[in-house]
């Protein structure tokens, strides 16, 4: 009985035991590591973080190391998150605009005006090494922050990133690069070779508008060149790559930069290249450090709240563009501890994403009262209010005289706290542009922001309008035209085209105002009057928008008018469109091929589908007329662009 007795206690014992563990594990804990260079947050094993900041640290001096001329001081932070397994990771990783979510991702590099993200998880898994993708991208993150996508062209940027991907260190000293990339070899031997003339001249817009296959192949060969000039005939054209780099840093065009540093054509190039791919043997460089890459004894841990947790993996969702995620993880840190300033600055960074601009104020207030030291909230207080009478590619008609004194003394503080930090200078830049004050301010401004990040075309498009409101329209011409022309994305591109456009409008007013001072008196050198400016804003809003907008094609009819309904049936959808007084009813059978844009900041953060039309909308609508007189509809709508209440069609 004893016995029994006995056995029934320590069976007990350990049940609750075990109740206690359980308890334990369901809670995650996260610690902080903080490197040199990184910060890391995580929810695994400390030794798995800091390995991770090892290895990010020691590619980062390496790399450094190899080129010697490129500024990696880099102004905007890097954040690193460490999740103990894939499980954990996969509720964060980015969805493409398909709507799925990247399960194939072993880890990614989330870039952003003010910060960073580095995204991956310690757990081996069968994906792709996720150090690789990592590494790849962050190339590309010091090319475009130091050389610029401006200045080097794809062939180099992506070459470059291939080649450093495969970057392995043991022993903290050697070093293995040019990892022999089988699926790389596979297709360029199955498959000619781009022709060089095409494959230089090939810009980043153009590249990434291909299919899958003709960007894979460009990927390609553009690691095989990398490699061929890295390491082929025992790296006798190493030096001339290096010459590459210095010549584009100091000005060169790619081509020029080529023609100089390899003294070569591109035929001949080409000649080489093929040789090299066709071979049986690429050889793999490795090379033995002087010193060791430690770095371990540098790094300082701390436990991290829950709430901070939340917060952080919050803010990553926000720069994912996951907002409804965010903002429910946001609000869960700010019940736990609402003294969190990263959680009320990232909620207000939702907010104003999801158009609630006084809500957005208030929580970047709160930030700021809490954390008054931290430079950041001060921009992105100043950010938020620069948002508010924005476009969706940026364009701003004015702001009010006691809006910018608040968004200039916000940035002046963020300054203070961090002069470093190029975004501060930037917006600084842009409010004085758009005010048409304080030009000379504006142009020191940008210039610093240049300084710390030469290669960021957002900066160098801000110049141009400076130049322009300056009166140098050749130079303002000259930088917006190369940033158009290189510009890897629709929102850059449209941008860098309008501020094209906004020159050529600004200086032939400009000239007209001009001549009628000279009919009406002898002074013409007077500033414009704000009556001016804002004339001159308001024209040259219209002529961009007009250029902008998606061109009609043959059978095709384009209106102005108010959409005021969208109604869904599951076999189509009906387009309720108010254009003078009378309703036109247009149909598609889904949206998958309706081209939707906005040049309107009120409608730039709103939702567009079936019941969603809160209001009446203000639009220039594409369709292709019905053959059938007895349709219901119109005809089949083409493109929605939504426009200004003021905007009017330009002859």
């Amino acid at each position: 009985m004893k016995l029994s007795k006995l056995f029934f206690t320590i069976a007990l014992f350990l049940f609750l035991l075990c109740l206690s563990f359980n308890s334990v594990e369901a809670k995650e804990e996260w610690v902080r590591v903080r490197s040199k260079n990184f910060q890391l947050i995580g929810n695994g094993a400390e030794k798995d973080i800091r390995q991770v900041a090892v290895k990010l640290e020691q590619f980062r001096e390496f790399f450094r190391g190899i080129f010697s001329n490129v500024n990696f001081n880099s102004p905007i932070p890097i954040n690193v998150i460490v999740f103990r397994d894939e499980k954990t990771f996969s509720n964060f990783k980015p969805v493409g605009n398909d709507g799925k979510s990247w399960d194939w991702a072993a880890g990614y590099f989330q870039s952003g005006e003010d910060v960073n993200y580095i995204v991956l998880s310690s757990e081996e898994s069968d994906k792709a090494h996720p150090y690789s993708i990592i590494f790849h991208e962050y190339v590309h993150f010091l090319v475009s922050n130091d050389i610029g996508r401006s200045n080097a062209p794809p062939w180099f940027n992506e070459g470059l990133a291939e080649y450093y991907e495969t970057f392995q260190i043991e022993d903290d000293q050697k070093v293995s690069l040019g990892i022999k990339r089988d699926s790389h070899l596979h297709l360029l031997q199955k498959n000619k070779l781009i022709p060089f003339e095409t494959f230089f001249n090939m810009d980043n817009y153009t590249l990434h508008r291909q299919g899958k296959d003709g960007v894979g192949l460009f990927y390609a060969q553009a690691w095989a060149l990398m490699h061929y000039l890295m390491q082929g005939n025992g790296g006798s054209r190493n030096q001339q790559l290096n010459k590459f780099i210095d010549l584009v840093l100091k000005g060169k065009t790619a081509k020029q930069a080529f023609s100089e540093a390899f003294q070569i054509e591109y035929a001949t190039m080409e000649s080489e290249l093929k040789k090299y791919v066709e071979q049986k043997t690429y050889g793999t460089s490795i090379i033995k450090l002087k010193n060791k890459l430690v770095f371990e004894n540098e790094m300082q841990s701390s436990p991290l709240s829950e709430a901070e947790a939340k917060a952080v993996l919050g803010d990553l969702l926000y720069y994912i563009n996951r907002l409804p995620e965010a903002a429910t993880l946001l609000e869960e840190a700010l019940k736990l501890d609402s003294s969190l300033s990263l959680a009320n600055s990232s909620l207000g960074l939702v907010k104003m994403q999801q158009g609630k601009f006084e809500e957005a104020e208030k929580y970047l207030e709160k930030a700021i009262a809490l954390d008054n030291k931290n430079y950041l909230v001060h921009f992105q207080y100043a950010y938020v209010m620069s948002r508010q009478e924005m476009t969706h590619f940026g364009f701003v008609s004015g702001y009010d005289r006691e809006q910018a004194k608040k968004m200039r003394e916000s940035l002046k503080k963020a300054i203070a706290l961090n002069p470093n930090f190029a975004e501060s200078y930037n917006l600084y830049a842009f409010i004085n542009v758009v005010r048409n004050e304080g030009i000379d301010e504006a142009f020191d401004y940008i210039n610093k922001a240049l300084k710390l990040a030469p290669g960021n075309q957002w900066h160098l498009v801000r110049l141009a309008e400076i130049y322009s409101r300056k009166e140098d329209f050749s130079n303002a011409r000259r930088i917006a035209q190369k940033v158009f022309e290189t510009a890897p994305d629709d929102h850059l591109r449209v941008y860098a085209k309008g501020t094209i456009n906004n020159i050529n409008s600004y200086e032939a007013q400009l000239e007209d105002i001009k001549n009628n001072r000279r009919r009406m008196s002898d002074v013409t050198d007077q500033p414009l009057t704000e009556e001016e400016l804002a004339r001159i804003n308001e024209k040259v809003m219209r002529e961009s928008i007009n250029y902008n907008l998606r061109r009609p094609k043959a059978f095709e009819r384009r209106v102005l008018g108010f959409l005021t309904k969208i109604e869904c049936t599951a076999e189509e959808v009906i387009y309720s469109v108010r254009v003078d007084n009378r309703n036109l009813h247009l149909r598609s059978e889904n949206f998958d091929s309706l081209f939707l844009m906005s040049y309107d900041g009120d409608m730039s953060n709103e939702l567009v589908g079936c019941g969603t039309i809160k209001k009446e909308s203000f639009a220039v609508v594409n369709y292709r007329p019905s053959d059938n007189p007895k349709a219901k509809s119109a005809g089949e709508i083409i493109s929605i662009e939504f426009v200004p209440k003021n905007f009017i069609f330009l002859k």
